[in-house]
């Protein structure tokens, strides 16, 4: 065997390694995390249903993105977009706060809505707040289409 085709199998080997042991200790982290991340969600989605029971969509997204701007981590900014899902589903019905919203499947008009909009809302973190968008897409997608306005 020639010695180059060993130096990458060691190489891949390693890498191969390297992966497992992150896999192995993601699913040991979740797995000793689990009861604390299922009763953070609980009490999240206790507090999403009572504020959103109290405004209206746009109220639902300008609280989640404080929230997110005081988060710290990705598990943070995770629990930020359950909690704006949460309050987008028990918040008052504002017809007009769809307008404009793209679908997901609409990839780059999707991404250049969520620019824009994080933008306009002064978001500290762009694509933390890219990613929290994506709830206010989901939820759009999900509310029946409005009839068209004659005229």
């Amino acid at each position: 065997m020639p010695k180059w085709l060993k130096i990458v199998l060691l190489v891949m080997l390693g890498f191969m390694l390297l992966c497992g042991l992150g896999v192995g200790g993601a699913a040991y982290w979740f797995n000793t995390n689990k009861d604390r991340l299922r009763e953070d969600g609980k009490r999240l989605m206790a507090e999403a249903k009572v504020f959103g029971g109290g405004t209206d969509a746009d109220g639902c997204v300008k609280e989640s993105l404080r929230r997110l701007d005081a988060a710290d981590g990705f598990i943070a900014q995770a629990e930020q977009k359950v909690f704006l899902r949460a309050c987008l589903e028990n918040t008052l019905a504002r017809p007009d706060f769809c307008a404009g919203v793209p679908k997901m499947t609409e990839f780059m008009a999707a991404a250049s809505w969520s620019v824009a909009n994080c933008n306009d809302r002064g978001a500290k973190d762009p694509q933390a707040c890219g990613r929290l968008m994506q709830a206010v897409m989901e939820h759009c997608e999900k509310q029946p289409t409005p009839p068209p306005t004659p005229g």
